[in-house]
């Protein structure tokens, strides 16, 4: 099996804010092809440890066939919402990080493994089955969620996870394809959308592929991406030791919404309605970095996947004595 070329975004930042002390402990919530952790670990210490947590078997035998024989290094298969409840994945962290982690990380984007492999079926740009799973051992395909939609339910998924203003005449054009028997690969689902919003008019404009929105919105709803986030930045936080970091990487509205506003109310400061107010929640975390970090100009230019990353930090507070 060869590797997929996909460059990481934002290493020099990455190990720059999360470097691991001397004999520190990291969770990687997000593995994928180990770009991060290569990075990181290549300025690390023989006695560090590094537990990454990947939901898809094939992005886990490349980082396996690339880093296995770094002693530091330990996987584990799991979503990345799980490892906090299953009894197993307890056990992992008791014995990786007895008094908790030094540096927790995430990032939360589609790999090159995913977008670049036909047989995924993430990408509208080449043919291939309406699968989207990130994990192909379990749960339902595209298609099969696609199947059990109605109009309304499928564009709400359009609307919420993909910022759809068409949503209701893109859901009832893709469930006419469906209903004519013409809906069984990404391109069928791509040109679909293009019947609403053809692709040659944004080309001409510069604009984002019409299909972008729709396929992102049916990913996340396919692999409950978002359901399970702010759940889990909580359990993150509480992980970390004094002084410890955590830093995320999300690259559309949806997943940096969440990670903003959970890292807020984690830090003390309330957002929403209510009687609470800033300073009102217990704190614990610090935020660094408020606005989060940006790639540099030249990252943007060289890899574009990179121009909608945004990395937030944070740090737990001191233990009060």
């Amino acid at each position: 099996m060869s590797a997929v070329a996909h460059i990481p975004v934002m290493l020099q930042e990455v190990t720059e804010c999360l470097a691991i002390p001397l004999g520190g402990r990291a969770l990687d919530l997000t593995l994928g092809l180990g770009g991060h952790a290569e990075a990181l670990l290549s300025k690390a210490d023989d006695s560090v440890r590094y537990l990454g947590v990947e939901r898809d078997g094939e992005a886990r035998s490349i980082v396996l066939q690339r880093l296995g024989s770094d002693k530091r290094l330990s996987v584990i298969a799991a979503r990345y919402e799980d490892v906090w409840e299953a009894a197993e994945y307890g056990d992992w962290m008791k014995r990786y990080a007895p008094d908790g982690f030094d540096v927790i990380f995430a990032d939360l984007g589609v790999s090159g493994l995913q977008l670049k492999s036909p047989k995924r079926g993430f990408s509208f740009m080449t043919e291939g089955p309406l699968d989207m799973r990130m994990d192909q051992s379990k749960g339902i395909t595209a298609l099969e969620w696609l199947e059990k939609q109605s109009e309304a339910t499928l564009a709400e998924t359009l609307r919420k996870y993909g910022e759809e203003r068409a949503s209701r005449r893109i859901a009832r054009a893709i469930l006419k394809s469906l209903e004519d028997g013409k809906l069984s690969a990404t391109l069928d689902l791509a040109n679909a959308v293009y019947k609403v919003h053809p692709r040659e008019g944004a080309a001409r404009k510069k604009q984002t592929d019409p299909a972008t929105r729709t396929f992102q919105a049916i990913r996340i709803a396919v692999n409950c991406e978002l359901s399970g986030l702010g759940k889990t930045i909580e359990r993150a936080a509480s992980a970390l030791k004094p002084r410890g970091r955590i830093g995320i990487i999300s690259f559309h509205s949806l997943e940096d919404r969440i990670v903003k506003q959970t890292l807020r109310r984690l830090a003390g400061i309330y957002d929403g309605p209510g009687r609470e107010s800033p300073g009102a929640l217990p704190k614990l975390l610090e935020l660094i970095s408020p606005g989060g970090i940006a790639p540099l100009e030249a990252e943007r230019n060289s890899n574009p996947p990179s121009r909608s990353a945004r990395m937030r930090l944070a740090q737990r507070v001191p233990c009060k004595t």
